[in-house]
């Protein structure tokens, strides 16, 4: 039977990471010289590389169905020399464009949009009022239920 000071010492065992099967010396080095050759092959025009940059767009170029004026609040109607006013995409990621194509964009005070708990985007009661205030409008202006499930995905 052993005891506790006949284990060997700490010293003598086995390191963790020969244990593991990670490498002792480090593979700092070999990722430092791939970084570096793939940023020649960019400076010498062999490698090329996409950038894409968010597209900007004017308040001006958006058209809403819910109001003509996008520098006031529809909600508070405080207008942007008093605060400042963020455009909403009431249907956004991948349905953003298709928000911007119907119209489907409303103005909304900066703590209204995204600031405060109350906000668009964290109240999701308002968040849905909003999309089903779209659906009534696409009835009544665009074309049937079916096909606002085709474009936008589903129904709320």
């Amino acid at each position: 039977m052993t005891t506790l000071k006949q284990k060997t010492p700490l010293a003598r065992r086995t390191p963790l990471k020969a244990k593991t099967g990670l490498k002792q010396t480090s593979s700092l080095k070999a990722t430092k010289n791939l970084r570096d050759s793939y940023a020649a092959k960019i400076k010498s025009g062999e490698k090329k590389v996409k950038t894409t940059q968010k597209a900007y767009r004017p308040k001006y170029k958006y058209r809403s169905v819910f109001t003509d004026d996008l520098d006031t609040c529809i909600i508070t109607g405080v207008s942007k020399e008093y605060a400042d006013i963020h455009v909403h995409h009431i249907f956004g990621a991948a349905n953003k464009a298709n928000s911007e194509c119907y119209g489907f964009i409303i103005p909304l005070r900066a703590d209204w949009h995204d600031i405060a708990c109350y906000s668009i985007h964290q109240d999701r009661n308002l968040e849905l009022y909003w999309r089903r205030k779209c659906q009534d409008y696409w009835l009544e202006h665009y074309g049937t239920m079916q096909e606002f499930i085709e474009i936008f995905g589903r129904w709320w």
